[in-house]
């Protein structure tokens, strides 16, 4: 054959190749997604013509999404699959050790603007700005430094944009930077405003009436007008919880003072241990959607990416995350139940436990979606019901609903294994209770609905559509049961489906 005949095959076989490469890259992942190689860190959302666009920082060579050297970029059409476009922006220095780090995208006016921190040899202390006309391409605007004459270098860094007026380019915007405040100035919350996007000036940090509340440095995922108020979401760990946590901020205007909102003040998160990470604001079609994160397992940083939530306000003002009904394209095939309601009854044993187990064994590969209702009775105080998830060896990860009034009650997550003695102990992990804006408990002779969610190793569980927890196990199998304590309790109703995705 001659040298022009092996070249022809040469390049017929590469072509071969990379359709195939980016087929593979391509696949569609949903609850959760992570990008098919490397690592990422800290997504962000936003939606444009008809798609969803997540701009996420990537590690291409490892494991640890914090060793970001690039953004990365992925695609759904429907906000509950995902699937990989690659990598469309760089850390401009990288050849110097500095690192890409958070950013936000806001469209302002005709354009889309990009803002990343900056992890440098010198400090987490540089903004960088982009912008582009069609979220893949994007130019070099210039990069920013705080003002020494409110803030520290201890801190600059990602910074999300909030039109000053709503369907209004030409009012001009805001932006919410995170920042350190100077020593002799009180805790606030950075701040930038813009006329167009392309220009920022720095202002004095917007105040914060703290109340009762411990003062700190927050990381924000962004401000958002919900029904005339302004809704600041930030994240920080070992403060009223030691995991990492989601805490709400309330203002009448958009420069503040904002107000943390004590009666629901933890949004998300766990309360020993790093499993959710920071949630951020979503721009969605025509509505405002909150999108979020987490390791499977901890000390994980190759994290995956959550369904995303839908935000409310309740009655009493406070910001609540529920189930978005985009989710329901999750449900692939049902799922086969042999039992279809489950009776549970421990009302007359002191302190003892009883689970039932369902017959079906979930994929945890492929993922599954439990649903149905749960209708708990008591009369004594103590009383749970719940969940439980197998992790072999007669143990397994429990949720634990208090039964109850609203202020009386605490949803604990943690181990339970039987003793030898045929007892039940409980270890609890995470606990949610006053203070939380996400389910404590139900009711007391009330029908509530639930949603399970369980993939790999994190499960997500929904009550009457609003967000309980996410949290993480250590899985022998998929199998998933059914708890009572100290009381007499019916799940009925029950449906399941697998997930629209391949398995990992």
């Amino acid at each position: 054959m001659k040298a022009k005949d092996w070249n022809s095959v040469i390049l017929i076989i590469t072509t071969l190749a990379l359709t195939f490469q980016e087929k593979i890259i391509r696949e569609v992942y949903a609850m959760i997604y992570k990008p098919k190689t490397g690592s990422m860190w800290d997504p962000s959302v936003i939606w444009h013509d008809g798609r969803y666009y997540a701009f996420m920082m990537y590690n291409r060579d490892g494991n640890n999404g914090l060793d970001a050297g690039h953004c990365f970029l992925a695609s759904s059409e429907d906000g509950a699959h995902w699937k990989d476009e690659g990598i469309v922006n760089e850390e401009r220095e990288r050849e110097r050790g500095c690192k890409f780090f958070k950013c936000f995208v806001g469209k302002c006016s005709d354009r889309f603007i990009m803002d990343h921190g900056v992890a440098r040899p010198e400090g987490q202390d540089v903004l960088r700005f982009y912008e582009s006309r069609n979220l893949k391409n994007w130019e070099y605007l210039f990069s920013s430094e705080p003002d020494p004459r409110w803030y520290t270098r201890g801190r600059w860094d990602h910074m999300y944009i909030l039109s000053k007026e709503e369907g209004n380019p030409s009012a001009g915007y805001y932006g919410y930077p995170v920042a350190n405040a100077n020593p002799e100035m009180p805790r606030g919350v950075g701040m930038m405003q813009s006329p167009d996007g392309l220009t920022w000036e720095v202002l004095p940090p917007a105040k914060v009436e703290w109340g009762d509340i411990s003062p700190l440095d927050f990381e924000w995922g962004g401000c958002e007008r919900i029904g005339g108020k302004y809704y600041l979401i930030g994240g920080t760990g070992g403060y009223v919880s030691n995991g990492y946590a989601m805490y709400v901020f309330i203002a009448d205007d958009p420069k503040g003072p904002f107000r943390p909102d004590p009666e629901a003040y933890r949004l998300c998160g766990s309360s020993t241990n790093n499993v959710s990470w920071l949630a951020v604001w979503c721009r969605g079609k025509n509505e405002i959607l909150i999108s979020n994160y987490t390791s499977i397992e901890h000390g994980n940083l190759s994290p995956w990416m959550l369904p995303m939530r839908k935000p409310v306000v309740d009655a009493n003002g406070h910001l609540r995350l529920t189930w978005w009904s985009a989710n329901e394209l999750l449900k692939e095939k049902p799922i086969s139940l042999a039992k279809t309601s489950v009776n549970l009854n421990t009302s007359k044993a002191d302190s003892d436990y009883q689970i039932t187990w369902l017959d079906t064994t979930f994929d945890l590969q492929k993922g599954a979606i439990l649903e149905g209702t749960v209708n708990a009775s008591t009369v004594n105080s103590g009383c749970t019901a719940g969940f439980v998830f197998d992790e072999g060896n007669g143990g397994s990860m429990a949720i634990q609903l208090d039964i109850g009034a609203p202020d009386q009650r605490e949803t604990h997550i943690g181990k339970l294994r039987k003793g030898t003695d045929g007892t039940f102990e409980f270890v609890s992990e995470d606990v949610t209770g006053k203070y939380c804006a996400t389910v404590t408990g139900i009711e007391n002779c009330k029908e509530h609905t639930f949603r399970l969610l369980v993939r790999l190793s994190v499960f997500e569980l929904y009550i009457d559509d609003l967000l309980m927890q996410t949290y993480i196990y250590k899985p022998s199998g998929g199998k998933v049961g059914f708890l009572s304590r100290n009381a007499e309790v019916v799940f009925s109703d029950l449906k399941a489906w697998s997930m629209s995705l391949p398995a990992e």
